[in-house]
């Protein structure tokens, strides 16, 4: 169990995050929603270990996660940031190699590595450099670079990404929530930043609904996604469930 409890945050005298609690279990995806601000990548910061709380405690397999040494936590965990910086001209291939451990022999490495090389859609591009392609191919780099570091070791752990989906187009942000629940299934645990009501609505087996550093909701998704959350999230009048006049997509047909 990943558990964060009573997280407090403060910045410049404000109160970023707001006695906040979240739990992510192995088999679950957990999406955090809410409106910029509300301090969800915070939380996930504080959840990955990247931020000190100024109080309340995460803990991971019930050890507090300030104790556990950095190389063991890698392999309990993997983190996709908003957005990464290569200083240099690696290619693709070695940017998701960077999630191997030193000890592993260099072809199972090179087997891990095409392997999630081609579970993001972009095998062919193994040899080209990083910063030669789209923010969203770059996305998808960095997300095959944090399933090698789990699956070095098994495979299991947590996944805790920051929107996954933002710069990313219809068929590959389904294929990233794909994943997602392929993890979950394999016994792992995902916790992701979405703002995507609807893809949240689609992968997640729970919602935690944030605003101004709060929880507001949390719970299944069929029981809390009501026109009342989203106003209450966003201040936008919206039906749940109706179809607007014109054309419209709706992705869930896609997914399933």
């Amino acid at each position: 169990m990943y558990l964060a409890e009573n997280i407090r945050v403060k910045a410049d005298g404000k109160a970023i995050l707001d006695n906040v609690s979240l739990s992510l279990a192995p088999g679950k995806v957990v999406a955090i929603v809410g409106p910029n601000g509300a301090g969800k990548s915070t939380l996930m910061k504080v959840m990955a270990g990247e931020r000190r709380s100024d109080a309340g405690a995460v803990t991971l397999d019930g050890i507090l996660l300030s104790n556990w040494k950095a190389e063991k936590l890698s392999h309990r965990r993997a983190v996709l940031p908003q957005s990464a910086v290569v200083a240099f001209p690696f290619l693709a291939a070695e940017i998701v190699a960077l999630g191997l451990p030193q000890y592993f022999s260099r072809n199972d490495g090179r087997n891990l590595v095409e392997r999630a090389l081609a579970a993001v859609d972009l095998l062919p591009a193994r040899e080209q450099v990083y910063d030669t392609l789209s923010g969203g191919e770059r996305q998808r780099v960095q997300l095959a670079r944090v399933l090698v570091q789990l699956w070095a070791h098994g495979g299991k752990g947590y996944l805790l990404l920051d929107e996954p989906t933002a710069s990313l187009d219809l068929p590959h942000q389904l294929a990233t929530l794909r994943i997602a629940r392929e993890h979950a299934a394999a016994g792992g645990g995902v916790l992701a930043v979405l703002h995507d009501i609807n893809l949240a609505v689609m992968a997640a087996d729970e919602i935690v609904a944030m605003r101004e550093g709060r929880v507001i909701a949390r719970g299944a998704p069929k029981e809390i996604v009501t026109d009342e959350l989203i106003h209450a999230l966003y201040g936008v009048k919206a039906r749940v469930g109706s179809v607007p006049e014109g054309p419209f997509l709706l992705p869930q047909g896609v997914f399933s």
